[in-house]
């Protein structure tokens, strides 16, 4: 039996629970490399060993990026354990950890000396960003003193940098000031007690939680001075747990504009659901399930008294494969009715693929948003003073939609499918010139028809050609307002509070509830700027959200003091 040990040499300045981390992750990597499967891993951190086993949550954005690691690496092992032990317990590893010049072997001991060389990227190099965001602000070293025993003993020798730097700096009492450009003297305070300062001004008493050149400028009113005053008052800001769960809601979009163009009649279809619809119709109708063909914009609508899977796969089949044939997409919002496993199961059977849009971004299934409007618009209309009868003036509103021009194709859902106009009422009760003559046999009326069929072709692709340059205007307009967020596997980030969300988040705080909630994990990146989450736990979250309604989370400066 041999014991494999190693040291970590490290240039770079770590904290001591990112070291154990990068000495963790080395020693699962050569574990996997000898082909080991059953592991047990014993640490005398306390803290790291719960952050991995779940028991304590983790934070800190390079921890938790190291933890991810781990947790991914703890995947490859048919069977691990983590545990804690005591300091005394963990001799061999604290003797190498203290030794300068290397390991020693103890007499009589078999034991196999590892120099890793670098297997992994640290994290803060790998990860460039995420250094810069997080404040690691070290309190052991008090930037005053060079200055201090410059001006207590000018005639030392001292570097030439301190000696220009203390120009602007006088002893009283034995405190240091710096003098002010309008004459004031400010108190010079060291790293520990700028935190206590910044924490009073921002959060304290008399706090009002304000931003970072506010709380500077506050700062050195009340006579208070250090070199790193703005961007320590501006990251202390940034990094306020408060600020950041009840900051406002980001309205504007975070990624461009991508149309769905199908360039073919039912190839590709969008459903959603209206309702709870109050009040109900008199036979007890409380839904409208509505599909929308991408190309002709045809409109099937039905209403429901309940929702179930078995309704859905019983639409999709009756409205749109036996009328239609099989479509290659469907679009349809998370809803578990359109993602349950018989849905799934149906989908599959006839080669369908299911697509999902994110909630609350109706550009992510704009067609059927839009044919909902004009759905409920057109009814509230109708109905009159007969609000239950609603049931009975769907299929009228269905007809007038099918019958009227779209913008988007410059002609009517009726004509891109069936090659000519629908008759209508207005021309049975003032005959129209196609009606009056529809009997006359001079008029030769089959050849026009058969006319009209051989240019349903052409009518199509003038259709397609109108729609993508309807396409082209909406995107233009739409991506003038985008504001560019992206966000990378493992980033940590808040995510708004959405109506869907707020019932069980809003009932304990009422008005003073936060706009935010996490920090969550960001797990796996979709298309179009939509990303599947984690909380810190480890608990993946079942609905992709859109990056519109996440924003990066700022560690707070009490997470970072080393």
């Amino acid at each position: 039996m041999f014991q494999f040990s190693f040291q970590l040499n490290e240039n770079r300045v770590l904290t001591n629970n990112q070291a154990e981390y990068e000495a963790l992750i080395i020693g699962l990597e050569i574990a996997k490399d000898l082909n080991i499967q059953h592991l047990n891993v014993s640490g005398d951190s306390q803290l790291v060993i719960r952050q991995i086993t779940g028991q304590y949550k983790c934070y800190h954005p390079l921890l938790n990026l190291q933890l991810g690691k781990v947790k991914h690496l703890a995947q490859e092992f048919d069977e691990i354990h983590f545990h804690h032990i005591m300091r005394l317990q963990n001799s061999e590893a604290n003797q190498m950890a203290q030794t300068a010049s290397g390991i020693q072997i103890p007499e009589g001991v078999n034991e196999k000396v590892i120099r890793v060389q670098k297997r992994f990227l640290p994290f803060s190099i790998e990860r460039g960003g995420i250094q810069r965001d997080a404040l690691i602000i070290d309190i052991s070293e008090d930037w005053m003193v060079p200055i201090r025993n410059y001006l207590a003993n000018p005639n030392v020798k001292t570097d030439r940098t301190v000696r220009c730097r203390s120009v602007n700096y006088i002893l009283l009492g034995g405190d240091l000031y710096r003098k002010a450009s309008d004459g004031l003297l400010l108190l010079c305070v060291s790293k520990a007690q700028s935190m206590k300062i910044m924490g009073e001004i921002h959060e304290g008493t008399c706090g009002a939680h304000q931003a970072g050149d506010k709380m500077r400028w506050l700062i050195k009113r009340h006579g208070y001075y250090w070199p790193t005053i703005r961007v320590d008052c501006i990251r202390y800001a940034k990094g306020c747990q408060q600020c950041q769960k009840h900051g406002p809601i980001q309205r504007v979009p975070a990624h461009q504009l991508q149309s769905i163009i199908k360039p073919w009649p039912f190839r590709g279809w969008a459903i959603d659901m209206i309702g709870e619809i109050h009040p109900a119709s008199s036979l007890q109708h409380q839904f409208v399930i509505v599909a929308t063909d991408y190309f002709t914009k045809w409109t099937e609508a039905i209403p429901l008294k309940g929702v179930s899977q078995k309704q859905v796969i019983d639409f999709i089949e009756e409205y749109i494969l036996c009328r239609f044939g099989i479509p290659e997409t469907i679009t349809v919002d998370q809803a578990s009715i359109f993602n349950g496993r018989e849905v799934i199961q149906y989908a599959q059977k006839y080669g369908i693929q299911i697509l999902n849009s994110t909630p609350y971004y109706a550009q992510a299934n704009g067609q059927v948003e839009s044919t909902n409007k004009i759905i409920k618009n057109t009814l509230s209309k109708m109905i009159g003073d007969n609000p239950r009868e609603w049931h009975d003036l769907l299929p009228r509103v269905l007809w007038a939609y099918r019958t009227s021009q779209r913008n988007s194709t410059k002609v009517t859902p009726f004509e891109l499918v069936y090659g000519h106009a629908a008759v209508l009422p207005v021309e049975i009760n003032v005959q129209s010139m196609r009606v009056a003559q529809h009997y006359d046999p001079s008029l030769q009326y089959d050849e026009t028809m058969y006319l009209d069929i051989d240019g349903l072709e052409e009518k199509r692709m003038d259709a397609l050609n109108q729609m993508q340059a309807q396409k082209k205007r909406v995107e233009r307009s739409y991506n003038k307002k985008v504001k560019e967020k992206s966000f990378a596997v493992g980033d940590l980030v808040w995510k708004t509070i959405l109506p869907i969300d707020s019932k069980k988040k809003k009932g304990k705080y009422g008005k003073w509830s936060p706009n935010w909630e996490g920090p969550f994990r960001i797990v796996r990146i979709l298309r179009a700027g939509a990303y599947h989450l984690e909380s810190v736990e480890g608990v993946v979250h079942e609905r992709s959200i859109n990056g519109k309604y996440l924003k990066q989370y700022f560690p707070s400066v009490w997470e970072n003091v080393v």
